[in-house]
């Protein structure tokens, strides 16, 4: 997550308390046995530093820290055994390989050093990233816990902006009566797979009665508060993700009030070629990737200049001084096409 990512989320645990939970259980469960393993999975933006900051503040004097920003080799990893605390906490796994020939050798070295030691680790991960490495290596295993950041509801999200602020501090302006005829909503419930211990989040159709009364006769018709029809738009545009959500809310706030209106991004037309869809899940699954490991995974014959050409022309990626993420308001449009095409695992 990036700083300014990051910043939209400190000091707020609303809304993944349940997670927080499930982790701060298996550590206090640990005994003289083999040591419970976590792996925290999301999408990117979905809150997976917040929750890494506050089991930083949980067991503060437990705890070495180690945040993984780019792709490490075998050289980088560190003798974990040595290291002070009886908790090893790594963010941004999925930088412990890539997608070339020799690119599971790190992430192999890891899991032995893992299993061989006495201490806990605690690990998060993007969500397709790992889902690749389940398929392909069977990664479930090494990790007896595992936590998946599920999707927000807009009366989740709701409480995780307004949680920033003070009562009565944000204005909600009516300007835009045309949205209140957004007779449902999509809702994410977790659902965990048969005979695993791994939860997907699947979207769900849920229709708004309220709004729907709201457009009876006046007589029958139910007031439908201005702030809760905002917050469906932000939600529905962001897909339930909570940072492209608060990012949104952000560029949409003006003095302290917020209208239909002002709740604006751009459509997306996404059209590419085999390699301008491989190179763009390559992204979205390392959410961060080095221009040079981008040329290695593409080869030498994948023009990969013209491929980030194409992917940055399209809005789809930015460059941040050599360094290659989606757009976050390009991130849901993405993943839905890497989905359709079947580039996502």
């Amino acid at each position: 997550m990036a700083d300014g990512e990051k910043a939209a989320f400190a000091g707020n645990v609303i809304g993944i308390e349940r997670e927080i939970k499930e982790i701060t259980d298996a550590i206090e469960r640990s005994g003289s046995g083999a040591p419970p393993h976590i792996a925290i999975i999301a999408e990117p933006m979905s809150g997976r530093t917040t929750i890494v900051d506050e089991i930083r503040r949980i067991y503060s004097d437990r705890v070495h820290y180690l945040p993984l920003k780019f792709v490490i080799n075998q050289s980088a990893l560190p003798d974990f055994s040595s290291l002070p605390g009886d908790i090893i906490l790594i963010e941004n796994c999925q930088f412990l390989t890539t997608r070339v020939i020799g690119g599971f050798d790190v992430l192999d070295t890891f899991l032995h050093m893992q299993i061989t030691s006495k201490k806990i680790f605690i690990t998060t991960w993007n969500t397709y990233s790992w889902h690749y490495l389940s398929s392909v290596m069977n990664i479930d295993a090494y990790f007896p816990t595992i936590v998946t950041l599920t999707r927000m509801d807009a009366p989740l999200l709701k409480q995780v902006i307004l949680s920033r602020y003070k009562s009565g501090e944000i204005r909600f302006v009516d300007g835009g009566a045309d949205e209140r005829a957004m007779f449902f909503s999509v809702i994410h419930q977790s659902v965990r797979l048969p005979f695993t211990a791994t939860e997907i989040s699947v979207p769900w159709i849920k229709l708004n009665f309220i709004l729907i009364l709201h457009g009876l006769p006046r007589k029958k018709r139910v007031q439908i508060s201005i702030e809760d029809v905002i917050f469906e738009k932000i939600n529905r545009i962001a897909r339930g993700n909570p940072g492209v959500a608060i990012l949104l809310w952000n560029a949409s706030l003006k003095d302290n009030a917020i209208s239909l209106s002002a709740i604006t991004v751009s459509s997306y037309s996404i059209s590419l070629d085999p390699d301008e869809s491989f190179i763009l899940s390559v992204i979205l699954s390392m959410e961060s990737l080095h221009a040079k490991d981008l040329s290695a995974i593409a080869g030498s014959e994948m023009d990969i200049e013209r491929v980030l050409y194409r992917l940055i022309q399209q809005g789809l990626v930015r460059d941040d001084t050599g360094y290659y993420s989606i757009m976050p308001f390009a991130l849901g449009p993405v993943t839905e096409y890497l989905k359709k095409t079947r580039r996502l695992w």
